[in-house]
């Protein structure tokens, strides 16, 4: 067993305190009517009894003292402070004098043939429970020595009565065995306790742990009962599922509860990827019945970010890329290069026409175009890993903002953070390149429609998602609706001389940095791409 600690034996030695003053206040109610039940059999004539044959009067006497001694300790105990029990010496003390009182009685009803006896072992047991220091081990000793000393004395005053050592010896005896028996009970009663609170301690340490873990994990975790409604859910599934964090979720939203009713109907159902709304990451889920063989009661659903696992498979995608754009680099550049270099020597002649000489720069630009598209594509497999800094989002904005103001000293570019402290974790070369192909295009769109060099970045913390984010809104005509799906594809473009791999590229590195880059309509005309970090405090790698 784990060794218990201090906080716990401490918290045990409080309880046996407690209930050491509960027993004695109920012992000490007990006297009372020892004493009034002893004086009402002494007084009563119907039955014929030995208390109080030797003395009668004097065993009045000491009776009437017991129960006025009884009631007025009963008294002073429930009036005096917890504090003055600590010591002991109360407790000691009553039983210590109960033990001469009920021997003095037994002198006085002619020895231990009355019975009384009996009377004293109940206050040796009650020492054993009260008094928990090595002073209780004189109680039983006290107890012996009194009716030894008191059939000796009765030999000596009354020699007409039959003394009974042998009876008096075996009481002693009894004192002994009742005592040590109730101090092993009450040993392994403590010992018991001592290991009930230490596994009590250490289930509740488990589950504080438990919890952590679960609050902490990646994979969203939601566990509800039959009815659906949820009784835990850690941060990454508010998160994923678009709850504000600051708020218990008590129901399931709606699309997550429509898949639930209907794997539980078929077990075997495979969930599609989807989201829960507007602005939230698209997820798979999984379900697991808590009890294998009643998936209808209490389930724990699983929510993981689909677009971790896109990064994976997108990955996979790059290699497979990087090894095809390998084998053809060779095949296209070395032509593509001949073809280029005669269309430059071409151009050179002075025979040429306008008209020849117009076709040799179309050569020249398509060679320079097809080359640019292969620099790309040979690039995404080669980018590196990247490195995830955190970084304040605000002051990384104006940093950028004033380095592409030095190649575009035209452009308007309008930055507004809340709150202004907001950080992200992402590889900050990466970003730059993600920024600086969206407001590039932003710019280009926003000068055809309304003649003007203007971007917006507006950044902040989704309230929905506790996640950072950014928005580069741009006054351009936006994209049509019928395009948005296609847009992140590559080699998709709606420009003549585009290549089609800017957003595509773009796209690859929010989702290798854990982000997620999306379109949304501008409210007030253009376009919008938001990138949704990860929350700082919880991406990988």
């Amino acid at each position: 067993m784990t060794t218990p600690s201090v906080g716990i034996i401490q918290e045990i030695e409080r309880r046996r305190f407690d209930l050491s003053i509960g027993l004695l206040k109920v012992y000490n109610y007990y006297r009372v009517l020892v004493g009034l039940a002893l004086l009402s059999i002494f007084l009563q004539t119907l039955v014929g009894t030995r208390l109080g044959a030797l003395l009668p009067q004097m065993f009045a006497t000491v009776v009437f003292g017991y129960i006025f001694l009884n009631l007025g300790s009963a008294v002073v105990v429930q009036l005096i402070p917890r504090r003055f029990f600590e010591v002991q010496y109360i407790s000691f003390a009553l039983v210590a004098v109960d033990i001469f009182a009920l021997t003095w009685m037994m002198y006085l009803s002619g020895g231990v043939a009355s019975g009384l006896g009996v009377l004293i072992l109940v206050a040796v047991a009650t020492g054993a429970i009260t008094v928990t220091s090595r002073a209780s081990g004189l109680l039983p000793a006290l107890a012996t020595i009194a009716v030894l000393y008191e059939e000796f004395y009765l030999s000596l005053s009354s020699p007409q009565l039959h003394d009974d050592y042998f009876q008096a010896g075996v009481l002693g005896i009894l004192y002994f065995a009742f005592f040590l028996a109730i101090q092993n009970l009450s040993d392994r009663i403590r010992h018991r306790d001592i290991q009930a609170l230490t596994q009590a301690a250490e289930l509740s340490d488990l589950e504080r742990v438990n919890r952590q873990i679960i609050h902490r994990m990646r994979t969203g975790i939601v566990m509800v009962d039959h009815n659906n409604v949820v009784r835990l859910a850690n941060q990454s599934a508010l998160a994923l599922i678009g709850q504000v964090q600051d708020h218990d979720l008590e129901e399931l939203p709606e699309p997550l509860c429509k898949h639930l009713n209907a794997w539980r109907q078929d077990i075997y159902l495979r969930i599609p990827p989807f989201q829960i709304g507007p602005g939230t990451p698209q997820i798979r889920v999984s379900f697991s019945a808590v009890r294998s063989d009643n998936q209808a009661g209490d389930v724990t659903v699983f929510i993981e970010d689909n677009g971790e696992i896109q990064q994976q498979v997108q990955q996979l995608k790059l290699v497979s890329l990087g090894r095809l754009s390998a084998s053809i680099a060779h095949e296209i550049r070395n032509p593509l290069g001949a073809i280029s270099h005669a269309a430059q020597l071409l151009s050179e002649s002075r025979n040429l026409d306008r008209g020849d000489a117009r076709l040799t720069d179309i050569i020249h630009s398509h060679c320079v175009r097809m080359n640019d598209v292969i620099e790309n594509v040979l690039e995404m497999p080669r980018r590196a890993q990247p490195s995830p800094v955190r970084l304040n989002l605000a002051g990384y904005l104006d940093e950028f903002t004033k380095g592409f103001k030095e190649s575009m000293s035209d452009a308007l570019i309008e930055v507004s953070m809340e709150p202004k402290n907001t950080e992200v974790r992402i590889d900050k070369s990466q970003l730059g390149q993600v920024l600086t192909n969206l407001v590039s295009n932003g710019i280009r769109y926003s000068k055809e429609q309304n003649d003007e060099l203007y971007i917006h970045l507006q950044g902040g913390i989704d309230a929905r998602t506790d996640r950072p984010y950014l928005n580069v809104i741009d006054h351009g005509p936006g994209v049509p609706e019928d395009q948005i799906l296609n847009l992140f594809e590559p080699f998709f473009t709606t420009e003549p001389s585009g290549t089609g791999l800017g957003l595509y590229i773009s796209w690859e590195l929010c989702e290798a940095n854990q982000a997620r880059l999306a379109y949304y309509p501008h409210d007030g005309g253009g376009s919008c791409f938001r990138i949704t970090f990860a929350h700082p405090d919880r991406i990988t790698g």
